[in-house]
């Protein structure tokens, strides 16, 4: 159902919420074991990176419409952050790890909404932990 910004929503839907929490749980497990494999030498072009961007660009897309804005904003992070890295330029682990986490917490605990001051704080630690890799 369209919410007030325009957005389709299918937050009051408990059965296609599941269903997103369950695909989404499967992507991030996916993300974990390529995350595993990283090293401080993995090419922004290499296709784990790819594998990373998409299974991201995907949580990311869908996130909003289930009233999981957090789960958006961590995608989009960590997508920009793959996007304007350089070519030629290493991917760092620990952004990547850091971006997964987020989801994972958020899954976790079906954290949805904005999360308040505690998801303002997630999204602060991403820019921070990014910078501190640049």
């Amino acid at each position: 159902m369209p919410t007030g910004d325009g957005e389709f929503s299918y937050a009051d839907d408990a059965e296609l919420v599941e269903q997103f929490v369950t695909w989404t749980s499967d992507a991030v497990a996916e993300l974990k074991e390529l995350v595993i494999g990283l090293t401080n030498g993995t090419d922004v072009s290499s296709e784990k990176i790819d594998r990373i961007y998409d299974l991201t660009h995907n949580i990311k897309g869908m996130g909003s419409s289930f009233d999981f804005p957090l789960m958006t904003g961590a995608g989009s992070s960590l997508c920009s952050y793959i996007k304007n890295l350089p070519a030629g330029k290493t991917v760092s682990p620990k952004v990547v790890d850091a971006h997964v986490r987020v989801f994972e917490v958020v899954l976790e605990h079906k954290i949805q909404g904005d999360g308040g001051d505690k998801g303002k704080a997630l999204q602060s630690r991403l820019a921070a932990i990014i910078e501190e890799e640049a």
